[in-house]
């Protein structure tokens, strides 16, 4: 009898560690697909994936890693570490070409310390509600990190981004949401969570249109952008590169302190 998938996340800013237990198989790979991409919620900086729950692995379901890897990458630009899977799973990942892919390590142990080698990023969040001051708000809390970051160079972007998000959510998920400001690795992320898992979608509209152009604007603004379906709610994100030289100062500021 196959064993049923479970998975437990355990997040310790700015580490998710998700613990799987089960036969990964074609039917459960959802499951671990949800699993990963629930991890990624807190925007962490490394996904350490512990396998040692986990009894049998299907070669094609194993590619559900480096799916989720690549969606880690884009945002919010974390690592996937895979470790201590059990032979049959270590075979898999092989077969699949997984282990070329991604790290695997023998031990949690092993993983986490790499994991724990990259520096904390800096971070500002705050909850708002789903009103008219929500995009103000929003503006005012990215124009402080971007200061506080040395960055105001990127401050007005930043804001337009932000009260874009944010004013799409009031308009179309009408919930609360978190709105967070992260700066790692070259690269200055705005995103939105809010309550409905409806995929946010570019929309096109006509000169008569009064709205549908938020989505628009981030795309000419912002480096990069997407969302993310998790759980009864999404993350909007978008983002913007900051100069190589500019992070490196950052960076060094950072450990310094």
């Amino acid at each position: 009898m196959t064993q049923p998938f479970t998975y437990r996340l355990d997040y310790r800013f700015p580490i998710a560690v998700v613990r799987m237990c089960g036969t990964l198989s074609p039917s459960t790979a959802p499951v671990a697909r949800t699993a990963l991409l629930e991890s990624l919620v807190e925007e962490p900086t490394s996904v350490i994936v512990d396998l040692a729950g986990v009894t049998a692995a299907d070669d094609v379901a194993v590619q559900v890693f480096p799916g989720a890897a690549v969606q880690a990458a884009g945002w919010p630009g974390a690592a996937v570490l895979l470790c201590a899977p059990r032979n049959a799973v270590a075979e898999a990942l092989a077969r699949g070409s997984v282990s070329s892919q991604l790290p695997v390590h023998d031990a949690f142990s092993d993983a986490l310390a790499i994991a724990a080698a990259d520096p904390v990023p800096r971070r500002m969040q705050e909850r708002l509600g789903p009103t008219v001051h929500a995009p103000r708000l929003a503006r005012e809390l990215v124009a402080e990190a971007c200061h506080a970051w040395g960055l105001p160079d990127r401050a007005i972007a930043a804001e337009v981004i932000a009260s874009e998000l944010v004013t799409n959510a009031v308009r179309h998920a009408g919930t609360s949401m978190e709105l967070r400001v992260t700066l790692r690795d070259e690269q200055l992320r705005i995103s939105v969570r809010d309550g409905v898992d409806q995929p946010a979608r570019m929309q096109t509209p006509t000169e008569s249109d009064d709205h549908g152009r938020g989505r628009l604007i981030v795309d000419a603004v912002a480096s990069a952008w997407g969302n993310v379906t998790v759980g009864d709610g999404k993350v909007v994100w978008a983002s913007l590169r900051v100069p190589p030289e500019r992070n490196h100062e950052l960076v060094q500021a950072g450990e310094e302190n």
